[in-house]
């Protein structure tokens, strides 16, 4: 998910946790965070704080790199 990020594949990298949920692999505060930048770095903003809401619902905390990230996905989709 973070080479999804790096070269800004925000789809890729959404594609990749749905694989790891199909695999029983749970996702964690770091893989919503790298998801979230790519969906930042992708222009995909909508997404981003989809991926928040998610994060919510199934209690998973954000912490400080998460809430930049999404910040930055609202900053980039002109929703600042």
């Amino acid at each position: 998910i973070s080479a999804c990020e790096e070269s800004r594949q925000g789809q890729q990298a959404l594609q990749l946790m749905g694989d790891m949920q199909a695999q029983g692999i749970p996702a964690n505060t770091i893989t919503y965070s790298t998801a979230i930048s790519a969906c930042s770095k992708g222009g995909q903003w909508k997404r981003a704080l989809q991926l928040m809401d998610d994060m919510q619902a199934q209690g998973i905390p954000a912490n400080t790199i998460t809430y930049s990230a999404a910040i930055s996905a609202c900053e980039k989709g002109g929703q600042w």
